[in-house]
């Protein structure tokens, strides 16, 4: 009996030993490990940074952000007037800026062979792959319109893809580039009510992953980017909170992490923010798959009621 006693306790010690180096290294990549350099892909030295989706939240403020550290800027969004408006800003800060707009869920040949052209232009650093849409409110997979299905696979996956591939052969042939690649924590955690979403950013994840491992060698940094909610307006969040902050601190701790892992787990994935390392922690290490799966069904059920509550509200108010 003893002897059993002694092996439990002993497991017990290794266990909490386990935890609590993983929570140091957490703790050492969020307080004090330092990300590449962004110098590494062309800050001050008359690169460009490609940004789409850059009109709002996160794609604004990695705009700005890369603007500040010197990467000229390549903006891409769908509002003219937002992204001239952008520009102005970029060039204020003493770089230039290149502006496209592009409704990347209705891009055709020719505007594709636009985009690309833009691209072969410049010197590409880096891309940030922000681009992307979700759902009004959770809902059930087959009351999603068949538009809405088109925009979250143009958005979310092929605009990616595109912009990946014709950045690609130039950083090859330079051996540097950064590529950062919008994800979320929906491709954590499956997420009933937004399966249609949550496979994309699925998606996003491994290609992501696998791509980083294919380029590596060639001195390109492939990351993934998951995000636990940013105030936006795709999240409908404004007031930050401790798990929501805005995208200015957010971005600013992104950029000087980048190839650090933070709260994940997973190959070439970063959660570099506090709040949502301590998220990631938890989802990865500490709970089990099935159990988040149904805390993530019972929160988005309520969320898709409440949504439907208020929409039969507002239509019987007209």
């Amino acid at each position: 009996m003893a002897l059993l006693q002694n092996a439990f306790t002993y497991i017990g010690i290794g266990v909490v030993a386990y935890y609590a180096s993983l929570l140091l290294t957490l703790a050492y990549d969020v307080f004090v490990r330092s990300g590449v350099k962004l110098e590494k892909f062309g800050a001050g030295k008359g690169f460009w940074a490609v940004v789409t989706g850059c009109t709002d939240g996160l794609g604004r403020e990695a705009a700005l952000e890369l603007a500040r550290k010197k990467f000229n800027v390549v903006l891409i969004s769908r509002s003219q007037d937002k992204l001239d408006a952008m520009a102005a800003e970029i060039r204020a800060l003493g770089v230039e800026a290149k502006v496209l707009a592009v409704d990347y869920s209705r891009v055709d040949d020719s505007k594709w062979a636009e985009i690309r052209s833009l691209l072969d232009s410049v010197r590409v650093g880096v891309l940030v792959n922000n681009v992307g849409i979700s759902y009004d409110f959770p809902m059930y997979t087959e009351d999603v319109s068949e538009e809405r299905v088109n925009e979250l696979v143009e958005l979310n996956v092929r605009a990616m893809i595109k912009m990946t591939r014709f950045v690609l052969p130039q950083m090859k042939e330079r051996k540097s580039g950064l590529i950062l690649n919008a994800g979320s924590f929906a491709a954590l955690l499956p997420s009933p009510f937004l399966s249609i979403y949550s496979g994309t950013k699925g998606f996003v994840k491994y290609f992501s992953q696998s791509l980083a491992s294919e380029v590596e060698k060639q001195g390109i940094v492939v990351e993934h980017l998951q995000t636990y909610f940013v105030c936006s307006r795709m999240s409908r969040t404004r007031k930050p909170t401790f798990l929501i902050p805005l995208p200015k601190p957010y971005i600013r701790n992104v950029l000087s992490k980048i190839g650090v892992q933070g709260g994940s787990s997973e190959p070439y994935t970063s959660i570099p923010f506090l709040s949502h390392a301590l998220l990631g922690f938890v989802g990865e290490r500490v709970v089990s798959k099935q159990m988040a799966v149904n805390y993530n069904y019972s929160l988005l059920s309520g969320l898709r009621k409440r949504a439907l509550k208020k929409l039969e509200k507002e239509q019987k108010a007209q």
